[in-house]
């Protein structure tokens, strides 16, 4: 796994693990990302939409801190659920957190 900071983002980008043990260190990991929106780069790896279920916790711990969570990965987006954003570029991952802590900011 590796991480990256960019702004107030923090990146994760798989290596070899499989994507539950991905989660699972994540997850582990929480003092990294607290307080800050998280960015899974899963961009060059084609997924099967139940691949991205072990992130569920993830993006529900953010929800609580009012955080931001993004998936960036090549996948059918009309088989993914609305509790988890899924983009196919990490340009747009930026993009929807930067929209998301706009509407934070307004009270939305």
């Amino acid at each position: 796994m590796k991480v990256k900071e960019k702004n107030n983002v923090v990146i994760f980008k798989k290596s070899a693990e499989d994507f539950t043990v991905f989660a699972d260190k994540i997850i582990e990991n929480d003092h990294v990302f607290k307080n800050k929106n998280v960015l899974i780069d899963l961009e060059e790896i084609d997924l099967r939409p139940s691949q991205i279920i072990p992130f569920e916790a993830i993006a529900v711990m953010q929800k609580k801190q009012k955080k931001s969570f993004v998936i960036v990965a090549n996948v059918d987006f009309d088989e993914i659920g609305e509790e988890i954003i899924v983009v196919p570029t990490v340009q747009e991952g930026f993009d929807i957190i930067e929209m998301e802590e706009i509407e934070r900011d307004l009270g939305f």
